[in-house]
């Protein structure tokens, strides 16, 4: 999918996960309803998942598209039976 640049966006964070899975997922639900969404984790790329203990696994996406993804993943969490995710 082609997008245009943003050169002036600020990242931010979206929500932050106890696992890699469960952001993987929100980061795959986001970009599959047009949110561009990256992941910031925290385990060295899988190879200390304990410092992840730290700073968790957390979803960015730019600022301008902050609260319709917080609201996806919100309405995702309650569908799920899960905790608010952010």
């Amino acid at each position: 999918m082609n997008r245009a640049p943003r050169p002036d966006g600020k990242i931010v964070e979206a929500a932050n996960f106890g696992s890699r899975m469960e952001a993987d997922a929100a980061i795959a639900l986001l970009e599959a309803n047009g949110i561009q969404a990256s992941g910031k984790y925290g385990d060295a790329g899988g190879w200390l998942p304990h410092i992840a203990l730290v700073d968790g696994y957390r979803v960015m996406v730019f600022d301008e598209d902050l609260d319709a993804a917080k609201d996806l993943l919100a309405v995702e969490a309650e569908l799920e039976g899960d905790v608010d995710p952010g």
